[in-house]
């Protein structure tokens, strides 16, 4: 008999289309869960596309129905009557108009929980807009910034409705696990804006009362890609002096600029353009030297924050894919797609359902979660589950982890990853604090943590030794290239994985520049997350996981999971954002007008007719639309696109999005006040309950020095 799967039992409905809905839909069939997928007549509008559609459908049942249809609105409420989870992505108020309202829904089954996936939000002034991918890029800032700067690029990744997806896992999850103490469902809704507003965190993240301010990294020798003697390219992502150390002694330098993070003064080289070219010119002379295949032969044998700008069928090729189990296998139609991502560690024994949990606070509320991580992706993981409800406590060592130091003052980094929290001070090294750590643990339902292998077993306190504390742990993993395999041990951020997985490449149109902003840190916090919270609701159920793990390397790979499908299909890989990386056609592009930018995505034959009437060209070319665009104001131009129904939006830069009308009238942003360095303006949750919503907790703790007793803030 094959072991049961972890949510073995459980019915969802989807009533969605094209990525988000489908995506969260199958996040729950790979875990066993009976999916029913409806389409409407003449199916799933992305059935089209047939790579679209093999990435995001996996493991459901399709039924086809026309809900215009007496007969098949009843057929759709029965399914419905019976199921425990609905998930759907239709505009704001279709499907109530179709005579399936999803709060009457709840009324016939008490227990159901319900998600709705809209592109901005149910209510506000662009609650009717078009949702494609690059209208929310565009307003979600995320066409400008970190690399390209004020001339902004075409992002070639649906990430908005991915990080949606999972938004909507991580909601429906977190409800049907209050769900198992209370016996009531809830609503769950969410956005691709309010998710990519989550990826696009860092460059949103300001001061109150100022701009948000976005750091340039042209020739910075810390944060940049360089040219390598074949042509090719490597990128270099550092965060520390060491790891900064690291990359000087693996290119031969016989000296480190005198550049140390700790050090204020120091740290402001950076800001020098004279000091920074010279030293980028250095480490660019030493980069030229050697191909970037030998250059990454390099950095297996002498482990630094660097990799190989590798195209997408390269990456797909890498020992490391084969070693992660990156891909699914057969001989069948589904296999070469991007397996399953988030995997539990499970025998697929029933053991009793864990302690009941539940109370005020959240969904969440009850569980207690260790945060043993530092940087990014383990933070936002353990910061999401506490603004769900978790009483979360964050471990650091005296003065505070890595994310602390980064830079002069609180950093951004910290102070993003880790609000919601509670926060103690241990000296690992002494065995006091070693013993109150494991007192911790002891009483914990969770632990993430995301340290180097060899961290804990240095100081006894290895996932085996914390199990054997306590056998209901679940231990959560979160690392940048897996656990297994020849690039395990590489030091990871996340420009380092956009090259290594073929991400800088498809943003550079072959030309290896990465994405404006870190999608794949915060991707993996939230993949991880959700992760967590399916764990809890499968042992809520009875089925024993003992731990999941996530990685920046899958979170890369799922972004891309429509390219990954189309080499599968027929070995070709598309050209998503065209030679001047302003999109892939004249209806699909970047266009820059007097003042400012704007994304036409007019998708339909109806609405490339109106974009030819709107701007007066005789024949739709790149050229002429962009000639009558720049004729105009970035006002006037959407003005005139809209009135004409051509979908349209105003491509923001960071520092424009807390001034975006829906924004602010979803309240998007929150002000969150950190005692040692004042108010700051940051995302909000991404998702929220009807019942039970999510709420943040209070600013990251303030790391306390060593003492002889610990720090709990």
């Amino acid at each position: 008999m094959s072991p049961r799967a972890p949510l073995a039992g459980l019915r969802v409905v989807e009533i969605g289309q094209y990525v988000a809905a489908p995506f969260a839909a199958t996040l729950f069939a790979d875990q066993g869960a009976e999916v029913t997928k409806i389409e409407r007549p003449g199916g799933d509008p992305y059935r089209a596309y047939p790579a679209g559609y093999a990435a995001w459908n996996r493991g459901t049942r399709s039924l086809t129905l026309d809900l215009a249809m007496s007969a098949g609105r009843a057929r759709a409420l029965e399914l419905l009557d019976d199921a425990d989870v609905v998930i759907e992505n239709l505009r704001p108020g279709a499907l109530a108009g179709l005579g399936l309202d999803l709060e009457e829904a709840r009324r016939r089954n008490a227990g159901l929980v319900t998600c709705s996936i809209t592109a901005y939000g149910s209510s506000g002034p662009a609650r009717d807009d078009p949702g494609w991918e690059p209208l929310v890029h565009a307003r979600a800032g995320a066409q400008q910034g970190l690399v390209s700067g004020d001339r902004p690029v075409w992002l070639p990744f649906p990430m908005a409705s991915v990080a949606a997806a999972l938004f909507a896992v991580l909601g429906i999850g977190a409800a049907l696990v209050k769900r198992e103490g209370t016996g009531y469902g809830q609503h769950v809704e969410t956005s691709l804006l309010e998710g990519l507003l989550f990826l696009n965190a860092g460059p949103v993240f300001h001061k109150a009362g100022r701009r948000p301010g976005v750091f340039r990294v042209t020739r910075n020798p810390v944060l940049s890609t360089y040219p390598t003697r074949d042509g090719r390219a490597v990128q270099v992502n550092l965060s520390g002096t060491e790891r900064w150390r690291e990359l000087c002694r693996a290119v031969g330098m016989d000296h480190d600029g005198g550049l140390d993070f700790a050090d204020p003064a120091s740290l402001m080289k950076l800001a020098d353009r004279e000091w920074s070219d010279r030293l980028y010119d250095e480490v660019a002379g030493c980069f030229a030297s050697r191909t970037a295949d030998e250059w990454e032969q390099v950095f297996l044998d002498t482990p630094a924050a660097a990799a190989k700008c590798n195209t997408l069928s390269e990456w797909l090729a890498h020992d490391q894919v084969r070693a992660s189990a990156l891909l699914t296998t057969g001989d069948g139609p589904g296999a070469g797609l991007v397996a399953p991502p988030i995997r539990m560690r499970t025998d697929g024994a029933e053991r009793p359902p864990s302690r009941p949990r539940g109370g005020p606070g959240g969904t969440l509320a009850g569980h207690r979660v260790v945060d043993l991580s530092s940087f990014w992706a383990g933070p936002l993981a353990a910061r999401l589950l506490a603004e769900l409800g978790a009483d979360v406590v964050k471990v650091q060592p005296p003065g505070g982890e890595g994310a602390y130091h980064l830079v002069p003052g609180t950093p951004a980094i910290y102070m993003d990853g880790n609000r919601s929290k509670r926060g103690i001070t241990l000296d690992l090294d002494r065995d006091d604090d070693r013993r109150r750590l494991l007192d911790i643990v002891r009483a914990a339902d969770v632990v993430v943590e995301n340290s180097r292998a060899g961290t804990w077993e240095k100081f006894g306190l290895e996932e085996e030794r914390l199990r054997a504390l306590n056998p209901d742990l679940l231990y959560a993993r979160v690392k940048g290239f897996g656990l297994e395999g020849p690039l395990a041990s590489r030091p990871a951020f996340d420009f380092v994985l956009q090259a290594a997985t073929g991400m800088a490449m498809a943003q550079g149109a072959g030309a290896a520049q990465p994405v404006n902003f870190t999608a794949n840190d915060y991707g993996t916090g939230l993949h991880l997350a959700a992760a967590i919270v399916l764990a809890l609701l499968a042992r809520s159920r009875g089925m024993y996981v003992s731990g999941v793990d996530a990685s920046l390397m899958v979170t890369a790979t799922v972004f891309q999971a429509e390219d990954v499908a189309q080499l599968a299909i027929d070995g070709t890989c598309r050209d998503a954002v065209g030679a001047e990386l302003a999109g892939p056609a004249p209806w699909c592009r970047l266009y820059e007008a007097k003042d400012g930018w704007l994304v036409i995505c007019a998708v339909t034959d109806e609405q490339r007719g109106a974009l030819v009437r709107a701007l007066a060209v005789d024949a739709l070319s790149a050229e002429s639309a962009a000639h009558a665009v720049a004729e105009l104001t970035v006002a006037g131009a959407e003005a005139r696109l809209r009135a004409e129904g051509v979908p349209v939006a105003v491509s923001l830069h960071p520092s424009a999005v807390p001034d975006d009308d829906q924004v602010r009238d979803q309240r998007l942003l929150a002000d969150v006040s950190h005692p040692a360095s004042g108010h700051w303006v940051q995302v909000g949750v991404p998702v929220r309950l009807s019942h039970d919503m999510p709420a943040i907790k209070g600013p990251a703790p303030t790391p306390g020095r060593r003492r002889d007793r610990p720090v709990v803030s």
